[in-house]
């Protein structure tokens, strides 16, 4: 008797079914699905809430951010000039992070169940489903949680 191969069912939430392809992850990550519509990733309305994220609350939560640090940074003593080098160097920085992240993080080649579905929530979704809208940004809510321990 030979085991047939797992196969994703679309209709079901996503997240706890694509561990299960093992080796094949990688061939079905990367073959993307385009369509406008989304899909669901978990069945529980709550998570699934969590995952989702309009562009533009990025910049709504975090401008905010670091404009506070900005201006305690300037009620601290530094220049405008020192201000402006910190800001340039702060956004060189994050570009060089998010990079690796991307490259060496994002990219790895994952075939055990967990890390399957760890990829796929933090970045795989993104090429199995490169046109949904809610998901093109890491969810405030993610960041929150991954932020608390450090």
């Amino acid at each position: 008797m030979v085991a047939q191969p797992f196969t994703v069912d679309l209709n079901k939430p996503l997240v706890f079914q694509v561990g299960h392809l093992g080796e094949s992850y990688q061939e079905w990550v990367h073959q993307p699905i385009v369509s406008k519509e989304g899909p669901r990733f978990f069945a529980s309305e709550f998570w699934e809430f969590l995952t989702l994220t309009h562009w533009w609350a990025i910049p709504t939560i975090w401008l905010p951010v670091v404009c506070w640090a900005i201006s305690l940074s300037f009620q601290k003593g530094h220049t405008l000039p020192q201000l402006a080098l910190l800001v340039v160097g702060g956004l060189i920085i994050w570009t060089l992070m998010e990079y690796t992240l991307h490259r060496f993080l994002f990219h790895i080649d994952t075939k055990s169940y967990w890390g399957n579905t760890a990829h796929y929530l933090l970045h795989g979704c993104h090429h199995k489903h490169p046109m949904d809208g809610l998901r093109l940004v890491f969810p405030p809510a993610a960041t929150a949680i991954l932020c608390f321990p450090i």
